[in-house]
């Protein structure tokens, strides 16, 4: 099929040629005697201007193919030691059933309807592998981390289509301590079943600390909370005692006991923070009348108490999405000291940081100690008048404040009807949101903002938002960051603006929180990047660093036996360091020996909106107790160096304690992503036979022009040429 491909007027090509031909008849007519030989040379000239004007139409042909693209169908073989575990000495173990799983029909089917992608994952994923390759395997990994691997598989295949996901392991996550990670939804259902009959393992009396979970750095004055997981068996049901030592000083006891057949319960401790210092604590379970495995009935953490100067309150309405994800970020940012202050029944308020029986006041004396506010979803009347003028006269004094709103913040008596109105960066916008889906964009000053800083290809696909409060009008001194995408056009979504020597952001949607969410949430981690980077250009300056040019990072803080910590220092001075810079950590070892190793150079990180260098290395515990890493360089004779990390590597692994399957981890993984959990093998076998994968069809366009070929380009040659000839036989010039 011929296609013309010219961008001019097909009507200005035809003229065009047309007046190109009638002034060559015009000339042969009235200068050119008229014979045989004329007529030849305007025939060649008419050709040669035909020709010409066809390809000045650009002609070409187009073959379209259509190809039957394949989907994906993923298999996740664990291959763990503890997928060797019996109940029964002789019995099958997990790994055989998971091998007889992959011996069913439904493998055949589901290889000529999809692509069937196997990986064997024990710590990380390895490479693709065969049918053949995978039942070669031997389950010998020190480690799980089937919630890494999860996050891996996730990540590879993400913007290809995904018909589903076979999961074969018996749940034991070495490294997670609290199971909220199954509830994350997956952008593809994952499928799986029990590795094992239903069995009463043996319980021989046990019971153990899981993990120990508190902030690491904590501000003077403030109470935090220690949580313990603590599992086991054979206990009979019975309340056993949970110690608290801080610093080998017994400070708090509670009891607690676990189900007659074994399970885990949290157990969470008061800590309150008076003394600058660090404090080791450790929490310790006396063993069972004959328990005989003692060695993993203790945990410690230390805790740094510092007294932080970018102190920061949140405020907020009744727990909500945002809240719930914005208060994690703040207890994981490094840059501030959160007190959080959740209205909970009877308006009574919950808190996080905050030590003793206080309340949000916001009076200004209570402002004073702190350089941000947050106020969420609170209404005029609950804010108050006498508390918004003090926070108004807070920013004027140099404090920052955020307005994260919400329905009753933005209502016409929200935020608005209060002395707030003086900072507020909009002068008039809807009080009522608008739902759906409204694609997110930076602005220009959005793209040269602190807040979304760093790497500019990220911030070119910010996630969407399900809320807007629209028909914002900026005040005169606003900078709009962010712009929401609704029927009616771009509407004003995240807008920032000095005020007095403060700051000022309100942000116009109660779903921030869904970037969170997003497809790849998990890799990109956009919720918090934003709050980090906004934090960090919020914090006054001279407070940034104390003379701390390294940052220093720990993948965890606790690891087994043989497993290894990733050490990462993080340069955070006004320059970057001088070439050729030597990386060093040094690592104090539980018996106080200390051994220096070299950093290698890693990929830049970006903070408080510039790119910094990193620098990684990973270390092996290869004998149990508390170790501290700090990070070092000699810059222009002087020595430099980050804060003391601590990881504690514990005297076992898990992979090798028998102990049954976790099959409520797996079955929340399966719900959460839509997919299934079948009680059988048969039952997965003929739920996979039923599966029909999409068929996907992508187009392949391939075109040849023929105005630009060689014959035709040979052709207008030969006709000009044979016409100049002619000319030269009648002596014409």
């Amino acid at each position: 099929m011929i296609i013309y491909d010219h961008i001019a007027p097909t009507a200005v090509i035809v003229m065009a040629i047309g007046a190109a031909l009638a002034v060559t008849l015009t000339a042969y007519w009235l200068f050119v005697k008229r014979d045989w030989p004329m007529a030849g040379m305007i025939l060649l000239r008419t050709l040669f201007f035909l020709l010409l004007g066809w390809c000045l139409l650009m002609p070409g042909e187009k073959t379209v193919q259509t190809l039957q693209m394949k989907s994906r169908f993923i298999v996740l073989l664990d291959r763990s030691s503890s997928m060797t575990m019996t109940p029964v000495a002789g019995a099958t173990n997990r790994w055989q059933v998971a091998q007889s799983v992959l011996r069913l029909p439904w493998v055949e089917s589901m290889a000529a309807k999809c692509a069937l992608d196997i990986y064997a994952f024990a710590g990380e994923i390895g490479p693709k592998l065969t049918l053949e390759e995978a039942a070669a395997l031997e389950p010998d990994g020190s480690a799980t981390l089937l919630r890494d691997a999860l996050k891996m598989s996730v990540g590879r295949y993400t913007g290809l289509d995904v018909t589903g996901c076979l999961l074969l392991t018996d749940g034991l996550e070495t490294r997670e301590a609290f199971k909220d990670w199954a509830l994350e939804k997956r952008p593809f259902p994952i499928y799986s079943l029990p590795l094992e009959k239903d069995a009463i393992w043996e319980e021989e009396p046990d019971i153990r600390v899981e993990a120990v979970s508190t902030p690491s750095r904590v501000t003077v004055g403030w109470q935090s909370e220690l949580k313990a997981v603590i599992s086991g068996q054979g206990s009979g049901g019975k309340p056993f005692p949970v110690q608290l030592f801080k610093d080998d000083l017994k400070i708090q006891q509670m009891e607690s006991q676990l189900p007659e057949g074994g399970g885990s319960r949290e157990v969470v401790f008061k800590l309150d923070h008076q003394v600058i210092g660090l404090n080791t604590y450790r929490v310790l379970l006396p063993p069972l009348p004959e328990e005989k495995q003692i060695d993993d009935n203790e945990s410690s953490v230390v805790v740094q108490v510092q007294d932080a100067k970018n102190r920061l309150m949140y405020v907020e309405g009744p727990p909500r999405w945002e809240s719930k994800y914005l208060a994690r970020v703040l207890r994981e940012s490094k840059q501030v000291s959160p007190a959080i202050f959740l209205k909970g029944p009877k308006g009574k308020f919950m808190t996080y940081g905050v030590s003793g029986d206080v309340a949000p006041e916001m009076n200004e004396s209570q402002l004073t100690l702190f350089k941000i506010v947050v106020i969420g979803d609170l209404s005029g009347a609950e804010l108050g008048q006498e508390r918004a003028q003090a926070l108004v006269k807070f920013v004027e004094a140099g404090g920052s404040l955020v307005l994260l709103g919400g329905a009753k913040g933005w209502a016409e008596d929200g935020f608005a009807a209060t002395p707030l109105k003086a900072l507020l960066p909009a002068s008039s916008f809807s009080n009522k949101a608008l739902e759906g889906e409204y694609p997110v964009v930076l602005t220009d000053q959005g793209r040269s903002h602190a807040a979304f800083g760093g790497d500019a290809e990220f911030w070119n696909k910010v996630p969407s938002v399900l809320s807007l409060f629209h028909n914002v009008k900026p005040s005169a001194a606003a900078r709009v960051l962010v712009e929401a995408k609704s029927s009616g056009g771009l509407e004003p979504m995240i807008l920032a603006q000095d005020f007095g020597q403060g700051k000022v952001v309100a942000i116009f949607s109660d779903s921030l929180w869904k970037w969170q969410l997003s497809a790849d949430a998990l890799k990109t981690q956009p919720y918090p990047r934003f709050w980090h980077q906004l934090l960090a250009w919020l914090s006054p300056r001279a407070e940034a660093m104390d003379d701390k040019v390294w940052d220093i990072f720990l993948d965890r803080e606790e690891c087994f036996l043989g497993e290894e910590i990733e050490v990462t220092a993080r340069w955070v001075g006004a320059e970057r360091p001088p070439a050729g810079t030597q990386v060093k950590a040094e690592i104090t070892f539980p018996d106080k020996r200390k051994l220096p190793f070299s950093l290698e150079s890693g990929m830049d990180q970006a903070v408080a909106g510039k790119v910094v260098p990193a620098y990684n290395v990973k270390f092996k515990g290869e004998e149990p107790g508390m170790y501290a890493a700090q990070t070092f360089s000699e810059v222009n004779g002087r020595r430099v160096e980050s804060e003391l990390a601590y990881f504690s590597v514990k005297p076992y692994s898990p992979e090798s304690r028998p102990r049954p399957a976790d099959l409520e981890t797996i079955k929340a993984i399966t719900i959460n992503s839509e997919g299934a959990f079948y009680e059988s093998a048969a039952e997965l076998n003929r739920a996979l036979l039923a599966v029909h994968p999409r068929q996907l069809e992508q187009e392949i366009s391939e075109y040849k022009t023929y105005w630009q070929s060689w014959p035709v380009l040979g052709i207008l040659i030969l006709l000009i040429a044979a016409e100049w000839i002619l000319r030269k036989f009648r002596n014409l010039t």
